[in-house]
C-alpha cells in the first residue's frame, strides 16, 4: 500500500441509524470500492473547499475517535447529488485503500497518528500539515507518518 500521498483527514458521521459511515460500500463499482464521499455544504460555502483535495491524494477518514478508511481522490471534480437535501449534498468520488475488517475494534485516532491531536470538530478535509500538535510530533521523528501508518494498519 503506498501512502505517499497520505496528507488529508476527515470526520464523517454516519446518518440516521447506522453505527458507521460507509461500513456497506454499495457503490458505483462495488469490486472496485468507489463510493461518494459527502460533505456539507450549507448556502454552498464549501464548495471552494472540496476542490483543494488533488486527484491521487490520500485522506484518512475518522468517525467515533476511531480510523475506519483511508480512500485516494478518483479525480478534481466535485459533484452535485440533487436527492442528498442541502445539507450533505457535495460530494467526491473516492476508492477505498484501505478499510478496517474489525467494525467492532477499529483503530483509534491516537494510535494511527501516533499523538494525540485535538481535530476541529467540522467534516471538513484538514490537511496534516496544518495540525499543529501532527507537526510538533512527526517533524523530529525518523520513521516518516506514511511508514507509521502502514505498520499500524497492517498490525491491526
Amino acid at each position: 500500500m503506498d501512502l505517499n500521498r497520505l496528507i488529508w483527514t476527515k470526520n464523517v458521521k454516519p446518518l440516521d441509524a447506522e453505527p458507521w459511515a460507509y461500513r456497506s460500500i454499495a457503490t458505483i463499482y462495488p469490486n472496485l470500492k468507489i463510493f461518494a464521499l459527502h460533505w456539507r455544504n450549507l448556502e454552498h460555502k464549501d464548495e471552494t473547499h472540496v476542490k483543494e483535495l488533488q486527484e491521487g491524494d490520500l485522506m484518512i477518514l475518522r468517525q467515533h475517535g476511531k480510523v475506519t478508511h483511508i480512500v485516494q481522490m478518483l479525480n478534481n471534480q466535485v459533484y452535485c447529488d440533487e436527492q442528498a437535501g442541502d445539507e450533505f449534498n457535495i460530494y467526491r468520488l473516492v476508492q477505498v485503500v484501505w478499510m478496517t475488517d474489525d467494525w467492532h475494534n477499529p483503530p483509534h485516532t491516537d494510535e494511527v497518528f501516533g499523538c494525540k491531536i485535538k481535530f476541529p470538530p467540522s467534516g471538513k478535509a484538514i490537511k496534516l500539515e496544518n495540525l499543529k500538535a501532527f507537526k510538533e510530533h512527526w517533524s523530529a521523528k525518523e520513521l516518516t507518518f506514511q511508514q507509521h501508518v502502514q505498520n499500524v494498519l497492517k498490525n491491526h
